[in-house]
Formats: C-alpha cells, structure tokens, sequence
C-alpha cells in the first residue's frame, strides 16, 4: 500500500475516533447534569424532561457524528484524489524523492506528451515539472524536443541553460554556454538567463557582476517577474560589495 494513503487513512481514522469518543462524553455529561436537576424537580415535570431528553437522543446520538464522519471522510478522499494518480507515478517511474504533488504533475505531463507529442504546452509544462522534481536532465531533454519544434526561443533557452547548470551541479560547461550565448544573442535581458547568470556569480562573491546581470535584466519589458525582488537583490550585493571592499 502507498505510503502516503496509508498515512492519511490512519490519520482519517484517529480523528474520527476521537470525534465520537468527544461526542460520547457529551452524551453522557449531558444525561448525568439532566439527572441531577431531576432529582430536584416535580415528578410531573421530571417525566416531561425525560421524555425530552429521550427525544433528543434519539435524533442526536448517532446520526449526527455518522453524518460528519461521512463528510470528513469524502472531503479527504476528494482532495487524495486530486493529488494525483500513484499507480500512474509507478508507471511514470518518478524519482521516490520527488515531492508528490510534482510527481502527480510529472506522471499527467508524461501521459499528455505521449497522447500528443507535437503539443507546445504540454512539452512546456513537463519541462518544468521535471525542473520543480529536480529532474534536470530530464527537463533538458524535453526542452530540446520543444526547442527542435518552434525553433530557437530566448526564453525557452534559457531555461534549457538553467536546467543544464543544475544538471552539471553548478557548473557552466562548454554546451551550457554556447545555449547562454545564443538566448543572449536573440534577446540579451532574457529572464531565466540573466537570473541564472546573476545567481551564480553571487553564490561565487561576483557582486559586480550580479548586479550587472541584474540591472539588465530591469530592463526586460517583455517578461512578467517580481521587479522588487530583483532591486532588494542589487541592494543586497550592494551591500556585500561594500563590505568586500572595506
């Protein structure tokens, strides 16, 4: 049985038992404080609160925990199912280490592409879900099958280059470099490549030319990313510079 079912029926069910155990003790609170106030009453007026209270039970004691262990219980089904279809994953043979909603994107992704392998979108989407697994070469080889249809695309090369810097364990190699050459070439404030340029040299203590990349890529009107988290990295490597060079 898949782990993560398992865990969620076991879950499921804890709290379902502690639903009914917390019901049950109310019954009974509920049953020993009407005892007691009846002993202080009228015997006319204890039968009427007995059978009150009888009533009462009879509507309350069962059906309304059974109702809400249903809806708890469809509820959790439902979004089980959302996540995603393991035996797919098996079939997709997805890394174990893939967190499980991107695998659940991964295996619909796969399944999309062998359906239609001409389709734009679908090759896009796979692409990145295998960049979000960690799957780099996989997305690599994707985004070259992509790139082998609509032809060179800044955008889509830059993501190519991204997914090959991680593939290589952050290291630019010869091919790595020529993709960045040629996405610079055809637009030179790209997005997924000046990111990827201006990351790496912070992570190496390059702040100059982080910012560089950085400031370029302010530039860029053509592509949707945050511009204010771009301008707190510059002033961030600002920062880190001018204590370098203290």
């Amino acid at each position: 049985m898949n782990i993560l079912a398992l865990g969620i029926a076991i879950c499921l069910s804890i709290f379902i038992g502690l639903f009914w155990l917390h019901h049950s003790a109310y019954n009974r609170n509920l049953s020993s404080t009407v005892v007691k106030n009846n002993s202080r009453v009228t015997k006319g007026v204890s039968k009427a609160v007995n059978v009150e209270l009888n009533e009462f039970n009879g509507l309350a004691t069962a059906h309304y925990p059974f109702g809400m262990s249903v809806i708890v219980l469809i509820f959790s089904i439902s979004i089980y199912a959302s996540g995603g279809h393991f035996q797919g994953w098996d079939q997709g043979r997805v890394d174990d280490n893939v967190d499980y909603l991107v695998a659940a994107n991964i295996t619909k992704g796969r399944m999309q592409v062998e359906q239609q392998p001409q389709d734009e979108r679908a090759l896009m989407a796979l692409a990145q879900s295998y960049a979000e697994g960690g799957l780099y070469a996989d997305s690599v080889g994707t985004l070259t099958q992509l790139i082998s249809l609509v032809g060179n695309d800044a955008e889509l090369l830059g993501m190519k280059a991204t997914s090959m810097y991680y593939r290589d364990a952050r290291t630019f190699g010869p091919e790595t470099k020529q993709v960045i050459d040629t996405a610079l070439s055809i637009q030179s404030d790209e997005l997924h490549t000046r990111m990827l340029l201006a990351t790496d040299a912070y992570l190496n203590g390059e702040y100059a030319i982080a910012i560089e990349h950085w400031q370029i890529l302010l530039t860029n009107q053509s592509q949707p990313f945050n511009r204010q988290s771009i301008t707190n990295a510059i002033i961030k490597a600002e920062f880190q510079l001018d204590e370098v060079n203290q």
